[in-house]
Protein backbone atom coordinates (compact mmCIF):
# COMPACT_ATOMS: atom_id res chain seq x y z
CA UNK A 1 0.00 0.00 0.00
CA UNK A 2 2.92 2.36 0.54
CA UNK A 3 3.52 2.67 -3.17
CA UNK A 4 0.02 4.08 -3.73
CA UNK A 5 0.32 6.77 -1.13
CA UNK A 6 3.86 7.92 -1.70
CA UNK A 7 2.49 9.75 -4.74
CA UNK A 8 -0.47 11.36 -3.02
CA UNK A 9 1.19 14.60 -1.93
CA UNK A 10 2.93 15.07 -5.29
CA UNK A 11 -0.29 14.14 -7.14
CA UNK A 12 -2.37 16.64 -5.20
CA UNK A 13 0.24 19.36 -5.78
CA UNK A 14 0.30 18.70 -9.53
CA UNK A 15 -3.48 18.67 -9.63
CA UNK A 16 -3.63 22.11 -8.02
CA UNK A 17 -1.17 23.43 -10.61
CA UNK A 18 -3.21 21.91 -13.47
CA UNK A 19 -6.50 23.18 -12.10
CA UNK A 20 -5.17 26.70 -11.62
CA UNK A 21 -3.56 26.92 -15.05
CA UNK A 22 -6.59 28.71 -16.45
CA UNK A 23 -7.15 32.12 -14.88
CA UNK A 24 -10.86 31.96 -15.78
CA UNK A 25 -11.44 28.76 -13.78
CA UNK A 26 -14.15 28.89 -11.13
CA UNK A 27 -13.24 27.73 -7.58
CA UNK A 28 -13.32 23.93 -7.50
CA UNK A 29 -16.49 22.24 -6.27
CA UNK A 30 -16.05 20.79 -2.79
CA UNK A 31 -17.23 17.24 -1.87
CA UNK A 32 -20.18 16.79 0.43
CA UNK A 33 -19.14 15.01 3.66
CA UNK A 34 -22.74 13.76 4.00
CA UNK A 35 -22.50 12.00 0.63
CA UNK A 36 -22.07 8.18 0.48
CA UNK A 37 -18.56 6.80 0.70
CA UNK A 38 -16.83 5.23 -2.30
CA UNK A 39 -17.96 1.65 -1.60
CA UNK A 40 -21.57 2.71 -0.98
CA UNK A 41 -21.63 4.79 -4.17
CA UNK A 42 -20.10 1.97 -6.22
CA UNK A 43 -22.61 -0.55 -4.92
CA UNK A 44 -25.49 1.84 -5.59
CA UNK A 45 -24.25 2.31 -9.15
CA UNK A 46 -24.02 -1.47 -9.68
CA UNK A 47 -20.21 -1.44 -10.02
CA UNK A 48 -19.93 -4.82 -8.34
CA UNK A 49 -16.84 -6.01 -10.20
CA UNK A 50 -14.95 -2.86 -9.25
CA UNK A 51 -15.90 -3.38 -5.60
CA UNK A 52 -14.75 -7.01 -5.79
CA UNK A 53 -11.45 -5.93 -7.38
CA UNK A 54 -10.83 -3.30 -4.68
CA UNK A 55 -11.58 -5.84 -1.97
CA UNK A 56 -9.12 -8.30 -3.57
CA UNK A 57 -6.24 -5.97 -2.61
CA UNK A 58 -5.73 -6.14 1.18
CA UNK A 59 -6.15 -2.73 2.81
CA UNK A 60 -7.07 -0.86 -0.36
CA UNK A 61 -10.75 -0.23 0.44
CA UNK A 62 -10.05 1.36 3.88
CA UNK A 63 -7.21 3.40 2.39
CA UNK A 64 -9.48 4.88 -0.27
CA UNK A 65 -12.28 5.48 2.20
CA UNK A 66 -9.89 7.32 4.55
CA UNK A 67 -8.06 9.31 1.86
CA UNK A 68 -8.43 13.05 2.23
CA UNK A 69 -9.48 13.79 -1.35
CA UNK A 70 -9.86 11.49 -4.38
CA UNK A 71 -11.26 11.43 -7.87
CA UNK A 72 -12.12 7.91 -9.02
CA UNK A 73 -12.61 6.89 -12.65
CA UNK A 74 -14.79 3.83 -12.02
CA UNK A 75 -15.22 1.15 -14.75
CA UNK A 76 -18.62 -0.42 -15.28
CA UNK A 77 -19.18 -4.17 -14.99
CA UNK A 78 -19.36 -4.27 -18.80
CA UNK A 79 -15.95 -2.58 -18.95
CA UNK A 80 -14.51 -5.32 -16.75
CA UNK A 81 -16.18 -7.98 -18.93
CA UNK A 82 -14.42 -6.50 -21.96
CA UNK A 83 -11.12 -6.59 -20.04
CA UNK A 84 -11.70 -10.25 -19.15
CA UNK A 85 -12.27 -11.05 -22.81
CA UNK A 86 -9.21 -9.08 -23.91
CA UNK A 87 -7.01 -10.96 -21.44
CA UNK A 88 -8.77 -14.27 -22.17
CA UNK A 89 -9.80 -14.61 -18.54
CA UNK A 90 -13.09 -16.13 -17.42
CA UNK A 91 -13.24 -14.41 -14.01
CA UNK A 92 -11.59 -11.77 -11.84
CA UNK A 93 -9.11 -14.25 -10.35
CA UNK A 94 -7.87 -15.25 -13.82
CA UNK A 95 -7.62 -11.58 -14.77
CA UNK A 96 -5.45 -10.91 -11.71
CA UNK A 97 -3.23 -13.83 -12.77
CA UNK A 98 -2.98 -12.46 -16.31
CA UNK A 99 -2.08 -9.03 -14.97
CA UNK A 100 0.79 -10.51 -12.99
CA UNK A 101 -0.73 -10.84 -9.54
CA UNK A 102 -2.40 -8.77 -6.84
CA UNK A 103 0.43 -6.23 -6.76
CA UNK A 104 -0.23 -5.35 -10.38
CA UNK A 105 -3.98 -5.30 -9.71
CA UNK A 106 -3.23 -2.68 -7.05
CA UNK A 107 -1.33 -0.68 -9.66
CA UNK A 108 -4.23 -0.94 -12.12
CA UNK A 109 -6.78 0.19 -9.54
CA UNK A 110 -4.51 2.99 -8.30
CA UNK A 111 -4.24 4.14 -11.91
CA UNK A 112 -7.98 4.92 -11.75
CA UNK A 113 -7.58 7.25 -8.72
CA UNK A 114 -6.32 10.85 -8.67
CA UNK A 115 -5.40 12.09 -5.14
CA UNK A 116 -7.43 15.28 -5.45
CA UNK A 117 -11.00 16.24 -6.24
CA UNK A 118 -11.84 16.96 -9.89
CA UNK A 119 -15.50 17.48 -10.73
CA UNK A 120 -16.28 17.86 -14.44
CA UNK A 121 -16.56 21.62 -13.97
CA UNK A 122 -12.99 21.70 -12.62
CA UNK A 123 -11.50 20.30 -15.83
CA UNK A 124 -9.69 22.17 -18.57
CA UNK A 125 -9.85 21.03 -22.17
CA UNK A 126 -6.72 18.93 -21.63
CA UNK A 127 -5.56 17.68 -18.26
CA UNK A 128 -2.71 15.45 -17.16
CA UNK A 129 -3.00 14.05 -13.64
CA UNK A 130 -0.65 11.89 -11.62
CA UNK A 131 -2.54 8.89 -10.23
CA UNK A 132 -2.03 6.82 -7.09
CA UNK A 133 -0.16 4.34 -9.30
CA UNK A 134 2.50 7.01 -9.88
CA UNK A 135 1.72 7.21 -13.59
CA UNK A 136 0.06 9.99 -15.53
CA UNK A 137 -3.46 9.94 -16.88
CA UNK A 138 -4.75 12.25 -19.62
CA UNK A 139 -8.30 13.57 -19.20
CA UNK A 140 -9.78 15.55 -22.11
CA UNK A 141 -12.98 17.57 -22.41
CA UNK A 142 -14.61 18.28 -25.76
CA UNK A 143 -18.16 19.42 -26.41
CA UNK A 144 -19.37 18.25 -23.06
CA UNK A 145 -17.80 14.80 -23.43
CA UNK A 146 -15.03 13.68 -21.08
CA UNK A 147 -12.54 11.01 -22.13
CA UNK A 148 -9.65 9.36 -20.31
CA UNK A 149 -6.53 8.03 -22.07
CA UNK A 150 -4.47 5.29 -20.42
CA UNK A 151 -0.81 4.31 -20.76
CA UNK A 152 -1.53 2.08 -23.80
CA UNK A 153 -3.24 4.94 -25.67
CA UNK A 154 -6.68 3.39 -25.25
CA UNK A 155 -9.53 5.85 -24.59
CA UNK A 156 -12.45 5.36 -22.20
CA UNK A 157 -15.52 7.59 -22.05
CA UNK A 158 -17.05 9.08 -18.92
CA UNK A 159 -20.63 7.79 -19.08
CA UNK A 160 -21.77 9.21 -15.71
CA UNK A 161 -19.97 12.22 -14.23
CA UNK A 162 -19.88 13.90 -10.84
CA UNK A 163 -21.13 11.18 -8.49
CA UNK A 164 -20.33 12.83 -5.16
CA UNK A 165 -18.74 10.78 -2.42
CA UNK A 166 -17.75 11.80 1.07
CA UNK A 167 -14.13 12.45 0.18
CA UNK A 168 -14.33 13.33 -3.48
CA UNK A 169 -16.05 12.38 -6.70
CA UNK A 170 -16.60 9.36 -8.94
CA UNK A 171 -16.80 9.44 -12.73
CA UNK A 172 -18.14 6.19 -14.20
CA UNK A 173 -16.25 5.09 -17.36
CA UNK A 174 -16.83 2.46 -20.05
CA UNK A 175 -13.35 0.94 -20.05
CA UNK A 176 -10.69 -0.41 -17.71
CA UNK A 177 -7.63 1.86 -17.78
CA UNK A 178 -4.27 0.12 -18.10
CA UNK A 179 -1.01 1.55 -16.74
CA UNK A 180 2.43 0.27 -17.66
CA UNK A 181 2.88 -3.09 -15.92
CA UNK A 182 6.25 -4.76 -15.57
CA UNK A 183 5.07 -8.30 -14.96
CA UNK A 184 1.76 -8.44 -16.81
CA UNK A 185 1.24 -11.73 -18.62
CA UNK A 186 0.16 -11.35 -22.23
CA UNK A 187 -2.62 -13.80 -23.05
CA UNK A 188 -1.15 -16.70 -24.97
CA UNK A 189 -2.54 -17.00 -28.52
CA UNK A 190 -4.43 -20.07 -29.59
CA UNK A 191 -2.93 -22.42 -32.17
CA UNK A 192 -4.55 -20.71 -35.16
CA UNK A 193 -3.48 -17.27 -33.97
CA UNK A 194 0.09 -18.46 -33.37
CA UNK A 195 0.26 -20.13 -36.79
CA UNK A 196 -1.10 -17.00 -38.44
CA UNK A 197 1.44 -14.83 -36.61
CA UNK A 198 4.25 -17.17 -37.75
CA UNK A 199 2.91 -17.11 -41.33
CA UNK A 200 2.40 -20.88 -41.45
CA UNK A 201 -0.19 -20.41 -44.17
CA UNK A 202 -0.08 -23.83 -45.82
CA UNK A 203 -0.34 -25.57 -42.44
CA UNK A 204 -3.46 -23.52 -41.70
CA UNK A 205 -4.93 -24.42 -45.09
CA UNK A 206 -4.18 -28.10 -44.47
CA UNK A 207 -5.78 -28.06 -41.02
CA UNK A 208 -8.93 -26.33 -42.27
CA UNK A 209 -9.18 -28.87 -45.13
CA UNK A 210 -9.99 -31.56 -42.54
CA UNK A 211 -13.49 -31.02 -41.18
CA UNK A 212 -13.48 -30.41 -37.42
CA UNK A 213 -9.72 -30.68 -36.98
CA UNK A 214 -9.13 -27.02 -36.14
CA UNK A 215 -11.82 -27.06 -33.45
CA UNK A 216 -10.49 -30.33 -32.04
CA UNK A 217 -6.98 -28.88 -31.70
CA UNK A 218 -8.23 -25.61 -30.23
CA UNK A 219 -10.32 -27.48 -27.66
CA UNK A 220 -7.70 -30.10 -26.79
CA UNK A 221 -6.62 -30.05 -23.15
CA UNK A 222 -2.86 -30.12 -23.80
CA UNK A 223 -0.90 -30.35 -27.06
CA UNK A 224 2.58 -29.96 -28.47
CA UNK A 225 2.57 -29.11 -32.16
CA UNK A 226 5.52 -29.58 -34.50
CA UNK A 227 4.51 -27.03 -37.14
CA UNK A 228 6.06 -27.14 -40.64
CA UNK A 229 6.93 -23.87 -42.36
CA UNK A 230 5.55 -22.95 -45.76
CA UNK A 231 9.00 -23.80 -47.17
CA UNK A 232 8.73 -27.26 -45.61
CA UNK A 233 5.39 -27.81 -47.33
CA UNK A 234 6.85 -26.50 -50.60
CA UNK A 235 9.56 -29.17 -50.35
CA UNK A 236 6.90 -31.82 -49.67
CA UNK A 237 4.92 -30.67 -52.71
CA UNK A 238 8.03 -31.03 -54.84
CA UNK A 239 8.84 -34.46 -53.40
CA UNK A 240 5.34 -35.69 -54.24
CA UNK A 241 5.35 -33.97 -57.66
CA UNK A 242 2.41 -31.80 -56.61
CA UNK A 243 1.86 -28.15 -57.42
CA UNK A 244 -0.87 -27.41 -54.88
CA UNK A 245 -2.06 -28.64 -51.50
CA UNK A 246 -5.06 -30.30 -53.20
CA UNK A 247 -2.72 -32.27 -55.46
CA UNK A 248 -0.62 -33.31 -52.48
CA UNK A 249 -3.73 -34.49 -50.64
CA UNK A 250 -4.73 -36.58 -53.67
CA UNK A 251 -1.29 -38.18 -53.95
CA UNK A 252 -1.16 -39.16 -50.26
CA UNK A 253 -4.55 -40.81 -50.40
CA UNK A 254 -7.15 -38.16 -49.66
CA UNK A 255 -8.35 -36.14 -46.69
CA UNK A 256 -8.37 -39.12 -44.32
CA UNK A 257 -4.63 -39.62 -44.84
CA UNK A 258 -4.09 -35.86 -44.61
CA UNK A 259 -5.67 -36.02 -41.15
CA UNK A 260 -3.23 -38.81 -40.24
CA UNK A 261 -0.29 -36.72 -41.47
CA UNK A 262 -1.39 -33.64 -39.53
CA UNK A 263 -2.14 -35.68 -36.41
CA UNK A 264 1.38 -37.11 -36.68
CA UNK A 265 2.64 -33.58 -35.94
CA UNK A 266 0.69 -33.30 -32.65
CA UNK A 267 1.60 -34.83 -29.30
CA UNK A 268 -1.29 -34.89 -26.77
CA UNK A 269 0.80 -33.40 -23.95
CA UNK A 270 2.81 -30.23 -23.37
CA UNK A 271 6.57 -30.52 -24.01
CA UNK A 272 8.62 -27.32 -24.01
CA UNK A 273 12.21 -27.77 -25.14
CA UNK A 274 13.37 -27.56 -21.52
CA UNK A 275 11.20 -30.59 -20.71
CA UNK A 276 12.98 -32.86 -23.20
CA UNK A 277 15.39 -35.67 -22.45
CA UNK A 278 18.23 -36.39 -24.88
CA UNK A 279 15.97 -38.90 -26.66
CA UNK A 280 12.19 -38.88 -26.44
CA UNK A 281 9.60 -41.12 -28.08
CA UNK A 282 6.15 -39.54 -28.12
CA UNK A 283 2.78 -40.93 -29.26
CA UNK A 284 0.94 -38.63 -31.63
CA UNK A 285 -2.66 -37.95 -32.56
CA UNK A 286 -1.90 -39.83 -35.80
CA UNK A 287 -1.64 -43.03 -33.76
CA UNK A 288 2.07 -43.44 -34.49
CA UNK A 289 5.21 -42.42 -32.62
CA UNK A 290 7.81 -39.76 -33.37
CA UNK A 291 11.31 -39.54 -31.97
CA UNK A 292 12.48 -36.18 -30.64
CA UNK A 293 16.17 -35.70 -29.87
CA UNK A 294 17.57 -32.75 -27.91
CA UNK A 295 21.23 -31.84 -27.79
CA UNK A 296 23.71 -29.00 -27.79
CA UNK A 297 23.02 -28.33 -31.47
CA UNK A 298 19.27 -28.12 -31.07
CA UNK A 299 16.17 -30.28 -31.30
CA UNK A 300 15.39 -32.69 -34.14
CA UNK A 301 12.34 -34.82 -34.94
CA UNK A 302 12.44 -38.14 -36.80
CA UNK A 303 9.36 -39.46 -38.60
CA UNK A 304 8.14 -43.00 -39.38
CA UNK A 305 10.20 -43.14 -42.57
CA UNK A 306 13.44 -42.22 -40.79
CA UNK A 307 13.49 -38.64 -42.12
CA UNK A 308 14.86 -36.07 -39.65
CA UNK A 309 13.80 -32.42 -39.49
CA UNK A 310 15.01 -29.54 -37.34
CA UNK A 311 13.18 -27.38 -34.83
CA UNK A 312 13.98 -23.85 -36.04
CA UNK A 313 11.77 -21.90 -33.60
CA UNK A 314 11.06 -23.54 -30.26
CA UNK A 315 8.72 -22.89 -27.34
CA UNK A 316 5.98 -20.74 -28.90
CA UNK A 317 3.47 -20.84 -26.05
CA UNK A 318 -0.19 -21.24 -26.98
CA UNK A 319 -3.17 -21.26 -24.67
CA UNK A 320 -3.34 -25.07 -24.49
CA UNK A 321 0.29 -26.02 -25.05
CA UNK A 322 3.30 -25.18 -27.16
CA UNK A 323 4.34 -24.98 -30.81
CA UNK A 324 7.77 -25.85 -32.19
CA UNK A 325 8.28 -24.70 -35.79
CA UNK A 326 10.09 -27.28 -37.95
CA UNK A 327 11.76 -27.21 -41.37
CA UNK A 328 10.18 -30.36 -42.79
CA UNK A 329 6.87 -32.21 -43.06
CA UNK A 330 6.80 -35.38 -40.92
CA UNK A 331 5.47 -38.48 -42.65
CA UNK A 332 3.77 -41.37 -40.87
CA UNK A 333 3.15 -44.76 -42.42
CA UNK A 334 0.14 -44.28 -44.68
CA UNK A 335 -2.29 -46.98 -45.76
CA UNK A 336 -3.75 -47.14 -49.25
CA UNK A 337 -6.47 -49.50 -50.47
CA UNK A 338 -5.66 -51.97 -53.23
CA UNK A 339 -7.67 -51.91 -56.43
CA UNK A 340 -10.23 -54.42 -55.15
CA UNK A 341 -10.72 -52.57 -51.84
CA UNK A 342 -11.11 -49.25 -53.67
CA UNK A 343 -13.70 -50.78 -56.02
CA UNK A 344 -15.62 -52.23 -53.06
CA UNK A 345 -15.57 -48.85 -51.30
CA UNK A 346 -16.90 -47.19 -54.46
CA UNK A 347 -19.59 -49.91 -54.84
CA UNK A 348 -18.25 -50.99 -58.26
CA UNK A 349 -19.59 -54.51 -57.77
CA UNK A 350 -20.07 -55.42 -61.43
CA UNK A 351 -16.50 -54.39 -62.27
CA UNK A 352 -15.23 -56.61 -59.45
CA UNK A 353 -17.29 -59.55 -60.74
CA UNK A 354 -15.94 -58.99 -64.26
CA UNK A 355 -12.32 -58.77 -63.10
CA UNK A 356 -12.70 -61.97 -61.04
CA UNK A 357 -14.44 -63.77 -63.88
CA UNK A 358 -11.63 -62.82 -66.26
CA UNK A 359 -8.98 -63.85 -63.72
CA UNK A 360 -7.30 -60.43 -63.80
CA UNK A 361 -7.38 -59.66 -60.09
CA UNK A 362 -3.90 -60.95 -59.29
CA UNK A 363 -2.40 -59.20 -62.32
CA UNK A 364 -3.89 -55.88 -61.30
CA UNK A 365 -2.92 -56.30 -57.65
CA UNK A 366 0.67 -57.24 -58.54
CA UNK A 367 1.21 -54.59 -61.23
CA UNK A 368 3.87 -52.03 -60.33
CA UNK A 369 2.05 -48.90 -61.55
CA UNK A 370 -1.48 -48.65 -62.89
CA UNK A 371 -4.11 -46.10 -63.73
CA UNK A 372 -7.55 -47.69 -63.83
CA UNK A 373 -10.58 -46.17 -65.54
CA UNK A 374 -13.29 -47.96 -63.55
CA UNK A 375 -16.85 -48.10 -64.95
CA UNK A 376 -19.79 -47.67 -62.60
CA UNK A 377 -22.45 -50.36 -62.20
CA UNK A 378 -24.78 -48.19 -64.31
CA UNK A 379 -22.17 -48.14 -67.07
CA UNK A 380 -22.18 -51.96 -67.20
CA UNK A 381 -25.99 -52.02 -67.15
CA UNK A 382 -26.02 -49.68 -70.16
CA UNK A 383 -23.54 -51.93 -72.01
CA UNK A 384 -25.62 -55.03 -71.33
CA UNK A 385 -28.71 -53.24 -72.68
CA UNK A 386 -26.82 -52.06 -75.79
CA UNK A 387 -25.63 -55.63 -76.50
CA UNK A 388 -29.09 -57.03 -75.65
CA UNK A 389 -27.89 -59.40 -72.95
CA UNK A 390 -29.28 -59.70 -69.44
CA UNK A 391 -26.26 -60.49 -67.29
CA UNK A 392 -22.49 -60.44 -67.03
CA UNK A 393 -22.45 -64.19 -67.63
CA UNK A 394 -24.37 -63.74 -70.88
CA UNK A 395 -21.95 -60.96 -71.86
CA UNK A 396 -18.99 -63.30 -71.32
CA UNK A 397 -20.77 -66.03 -73.32
CA UNK A 398 -21.52 -63.59 -76.14
CA UNK A 399 -18.05 -62.01 -76.41
CA UNK A 400 -15.91 -64.83 -75.08
CA UNK A 401 -13.73 -64.78 -71.97
CA UNK A 402 -10.66 -63.61 -73.88
CA UNK A 403 -12.51 -60.65 -75.39
CA UNK A 404 -13.91 -59.65 -71.99
CA UNK A 405 -10.39 -59.76 -70.57
CA UNK A 406 -9.25 -57.51 -73.41
CA UNK A 407 -12.09 -55.08 -72.68
CA UNK A 408 -11.08 -54.89 -69.02
CA UNK A 409 -7.38 -54.49 -69.88
CA UNK A 410 -8.39 -51.61 -72.17
CA UNK A 411 -9.36 -49.75 -68.96
CA UNK A 412 -5.86 -50.05 -67.45
CA UNK A 413 -2.89 -47.81 -68.25
CA UNK A 414 0.51 -49.20 -67.08
CA UNK A 415 1.60 -45.97 -65.39
CA UNK A 416 0.29 -43.64 -62.68
CA UNK A 417 -1.61 -40.64 -64.01
CA UNK A 418 -3.59 -38.44 -61.64
CA UNK A 419 -5.95 -36.05 -63.40
CA UNK A 420 -3.59 -33.12 -62.84
CA UNK A 421 -0.71 -35.07 -64.41
CA UNK A 422 -2.47 -34.97 -67.77
CA UNK A 423 -1.58 -32.35 -70.35
CA UNK A 424 -4.37 -30.00 -71.35
CA UNK A 425 -6.19 -31.34 -74.41
CA UNK A 426 -5.93 -34.83 -75.90
CA UNK A 427 -3.53 -37.43 -74.50
CA UNK A 428 -2.90 -40.74 -76.26
CA UNK A 429 -2.13 -43.33 -73.57
CA UNK A 430 -1.25 -47.03 -73.96
CA UNK A 431 -3.32 -49.71 -72.21
CA UNK A 432 -2.75 -53.30 -71.11
CA UNK A 433 -4.90 -54.33 -74.09
CA UNK A 434 -2.18 -53.06 -76.43
CA UNK A 435 -4.37 -50.32 -77.88
CA UNK A 436 -4.30 -46.61 -77.04
CA UNK A 437 -7.01 -44.67 -75.27
CA UNK A 438 -7.62 -40.96 -75.83
CA UNK A 439 -7.82 -39.12 -72.52
CA UNK A 440 -8.81 -35.46 -72.76
CA UNK A 441 -8.41 -32.87 -70.02
CA UNK A 442 -10.23 -29.57 -70.23
CA UNK A 443 -9.44 -27.72 -67.01
CA UNK A 444 -10.76 -29.94 -64.23
CA UNK A 445 -12.93 -32.01 -66.59
CA UNK A 446 -11.55 -35.31 -67.90
CA UNK A 447 -13.10 -37.53 -70.58
CA UNK A 448 -12.03 -40.83 -72.13
CA UNK A 449 -12.65 -41.90 -75.75
CA UNK A 450 -12.51 -45.55 -76.79
CA UNK A 451 -11.66 -47.25 -80.09
CA UNK A 452 -15.25 -46.91 -81.32
CA UNK A 453 -15.18 -43.14 -80.75
CA UNK A 454 -17.50 -43.25 -77.73
CA UNK A 455 -16.61 -40.66 -75.08
CA UNK A 456 -17.28 -41.03 -71.37
CA UNK A 457 -16.70 -38.73 -68.40
CA UNK A 458 -14.59 -39.22 -65.30
CA UNK A 459 -17.15 -38.81 -62.51
CA UNK A 460 -14.77 -39.37 -59.58
CA UNK A 461 -11.09 -38.67 -60.12
CA UNK A 462 -7.84 -39.37 -58.28
CA UNK A 463 -8.67 -42.24 -55.92
CA UNK A 464 -5.18 -43.25 -54.79
CA UNK A 465 -4.49 -46.99 -54.43
CA UNK A 466 -1.45 -49.00 -53.36
CA UNK A 467 0.00 -49.20 -56.84
CA UNK A 468 -1.55 -46.25 -58.63
CA UNK A 469 -4.80 -44.39 -59.06
CA UNK A 470 -8.42 -45.04 -60.02
CA UNK A 471 -10.70 -42.75 -62.00
CA UNK A 472 -14.39 -43.75 -61.98
CA UNK A 473 -16.09 -43.33 -65.39
CA UNK A 474 -19.71 -43.44 -66.57
CA UNK A 475 -19.24 -45.84 -69.49
CA UNK A 476 -17.54 -49.09 -70.48
CA UNK A 477 -14.66 -48.52 -72.91
CA UNK A 478 -14.53 -50.85 -75.90
CA UNK A 479 -11.30 -51.67 -77.74
CA UNK A 480 -11.10 -53.03 -81.27
CA UNK A 481 -12.35 -56.61 -81.09
CA UNK A 482 -11.78 -59.21 -83.82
Amino acid sequence: MEKLFKYMLMGAFLFVIAACNDEDDQPPVQPDPEAPNLVEAANEAGLTTLVAAVQAVPGLAPALLNAEAITVFAPTNQAFEAALEAFEASNLNELVERLGGVENLETVLGFHVVPAVAFAADLNANNTFTTLAGQSLDVNVSGGNVTVVDATGATANVVTADVEIANGVVHVIDGVLLPELEDAEEPAPNLVEAATEAELNILLSAVTAVDGLADALLNAEAITVFAPTDEAFAAALEAFNAETLDQLVARIGGVENLETVLGFHVVPAVAFSGDLEATNVFPTLGGQEITVNAGSEGVTVTDALGNTVNVIAADVAIENGVVHVIDGVLLPELSFPNIVEAAVAADLTVLIEAVLAAGLDEALLDAEDVTVFAPTNEAFVNLLAALEVDSLEELIDALGAEAVATVLQFHVVPTVAFSFDLAEGDNEVPTLAGENLTVTRNGSTVTVTDAAGSTYSVVAADVAIENGVVHVIDGVLLPTLD
